[in-house]
């Protein structure tokens, strides 16, 4: 086990100093590092050793017959680096954003479901005005967005609220619930229908979310409530894109959609979006973000924005 050599010092750590810890933890090769930077091995080896003596403990063993590995509190040491070392950088591309007269700069994740009204209401008035944020968009499911949210490759996420990411490490804030609806071929017998019934829905192939996705999860519960199996997937994607060409292109496919988004394909043409069965709300969207970075100025004021934009449209009342 670890142990501290002495009391911390970090007033002695500096930002290029937690660089070199990072990038050691990725080469594990003093040599390799030495020889990308110009440096003999040995000022290397130094360097290290005096942010190892900053910090009170040993942060890498030296096993000449294996590359650098990481000690047990080495590894808790490398964790935080990458944090600080992600704030700073935040920090940086801040600044710099600041100093060209373009804002904040957000990396922001949104769900497909999301509506393109309501995105385009959101980034217009992040990226005009007082806030003239620039802004990176990714859009995929959920579960991959909160990976990359952990990861601090985003800042924040418009995503499904979920039990399984409620941790300490997430802040999750409930924005607003969709209805759902089925869709379906325009040609469909369904489509002309007033009231569908489960059983119609087993007769029929489907294009849902991924099996683990919080939609998925809540669809099939709806007939497991009601002692009945849930339908299967043919093709399993979020993509509206796809849902609309899977659908239109074939008489006896169905998908499960938002109403708001079902009745924007409905504009594309060959579907027609109608009422499930029973009573179902999709999982609630809302703003995702790391608990450490809720109170960011960039997190704020998306916040602000999108609470505002839903304020003021009907379809979210």
């Amino acid at each position: 086990m670890t142990c501290l050599m002495k009391s911390p010092d970090f007033a002695k750590l500096r930002v290029r100093d937690l660089e070199l810890l990072r990038e050691i933890a990725t080469v594990r090769s003093l040599t390799a590092i030495a020889e990308s930077r110009g440096l003999t091995q040995p000022a290397l080896s130094r360097a290290l050793h005096d942010i190892e003596a900053a910090l009170g403990t040993q942060v890498f063993s030296r096993d000449r017959a294996a590359r650098l590995e990481p000690t047990p509190l080495g590894s808790l040491i490398l964790s935080r680096v990458e944090l600080m070392l992600a704030e700073a950088d935040g920090l940086r591309g801040e600044l710099l954003a600041f100093e060209e007269g373009r804002g904040t700069h957000l990396r922001l994740g949104v769900i497909p479901f999301v509506s393109n009204q309501l995105m385009r209401e959101i980034l217009k008035e992040l990226t005009t005005g007082p806030y003239a944020m620039s802004i990176s968009t990714y859009e995929a499911s959920t579960d991959q967005l909160v990976s990359a949210l952990r990861r601090q490759e985003l800042d924040a996420v418009l995503g499904r609220i979920t039990v399984d990411g409620a941790t300490s490490e997430l802040h999750q804030e409930k924005l607003f619930t969709q209805s759902a609806s089925v869709l379906v071929n325009a040609r469909s017998d369904l489509a002309g229908r007033k009231a569908l019934k489960l059983e119609d829905l087993h007769r029929h192939e489907w294009v849902l979310p991924p099996q683990a996705s919080p939609t998925r999860l809540a669809f099939a519960q709806l007939f497991v409530a009601r002692g009945a199996t849930p339908p299967s997937a043919r093709i399993e994607t979020t993509s509206a894109r796809l849902i609309h060409t899977a659908i239109s292109g074939d008489i006896a496919v169905l998908g499960l959609l938002p109403l708001d988004i079902a009745m924007e394909l409905e504009t594309w043409g060959g579907v027609k979006a109608v009422d499930l069965p029973a009573p179902f709300k999709m999982p609630p969207v809302g703003l995702i973000t790391l608990a450490k970075r809720q109170r960011l100025p960039a997190g704020r004021i998306l916040r602000d924005v999108v609470r505002g934009v839903l304020a003021r449209s009907v379809a979210y009342r």
